[in-house]
């Protein structure tokens, strides 16, 4: 995971309703984990999840501009994002 990847991912959750965002998060997450599994398996990104990386997996969904850090909207994402991430490896979750 990049840098780059949790900022794509927060400026996504900004623009959902707070009680909606670690919801969403764990949606993502789990897109991303399908898509790397399919990325290893076939050899090749997959067609509507992505690479399985986090930005690939916000493909398509909105992106608010990116505020600074003492925003605490944003900062509440970045929270639900490093919980999420914290929260250990992901097992088999994916929702179909």
């Amino acid at each position: 995971m990049l840098h780059s990847d949790v900022v794509t991912l927060a400026r996504v959750l900004l623009g959902v309703k707070r009680e909606d965002r670690a919801d969403l998060c764990d949606r993502i997450f789990d897109n991303a984990h399908a898509a790397d599994k399919y990325r290893k398996r076939m050899g090749a990104n997959h067609v509507a999840l992505g690479s399985g990386h986090l930005a690939s997996a916000c493909h398509g969904l909105a992106l608010l501009p990116e505020p600074f850090l003492s925003n605490k909207n944003y900062a509440d994402c970045l929270r639900i994002i490093f919980e999420r991430v914290l929260r250990g490896p992901i097992v088999n979750r994916v929702r179909r």
